[in-house]
Formats: C-alpha cells, structure tokens, sequence
C-alpha cells in the first residue's frame, strides 16, 4: 500500500514527464486536445495511480509511451 506522500510524488512526476509527449502528440495533427486522450485515475482503496487511455484516438506510440511513463514514475518501495 502506498501513501499520500508517495501518491503525489507519483502523480506530480506523472504530470511532469507527460508534457514532453505534447509536443509528439501534436505532431499528429489529430483533432482531439492531447489531455482528453488520457487520464489519471487514483484508487482510493489500494493508494495506486491507473491510466485511462483513449485506445481509439490515440497513436499506438503515444500509448505505448503513456504506459512507460506511469512504470518509470511510480516510487520505488522504501524497505
């Protein structure tokens, strides 16, 4: 079980890291805003982030790098 410290590092890093796939998104020129083609979603029981992810408007890149970036950003465990 993670806690509310570890979660917000979590998503602060999330957020900060999915800014640099704007700018490979926009290069699609798709007609959808890039932050209506994902989303962040915290479970509240298990203290853990999920990612939404709009698998028909999205390129497989951009998902594929959506996904990394969630396991690349979690906090490790502290023994």
């Amino acid at each position: 079980m993670m806690d509310g410290l570890k979660l917000d590092k979590w998503q602060k890093s999330f957020e900060v890291e999915v800014k640099g796939l704007q700018a490979e998104y926009d290069a699609f020129l798709l007609p959808k805003q890039f932050e209506d083609t994902y989303k962040l979603k915290i479970n509240e029981t298990t203290q853990t982030l999920s990612l939404w992810i709009d698998k028909e408007n999205l390129p497989k890149e951009i998902e594929i790098r959506l996904s990394e970036l969630m396991l690349k950003t979690e906090p490790e465990d502290s023994i």
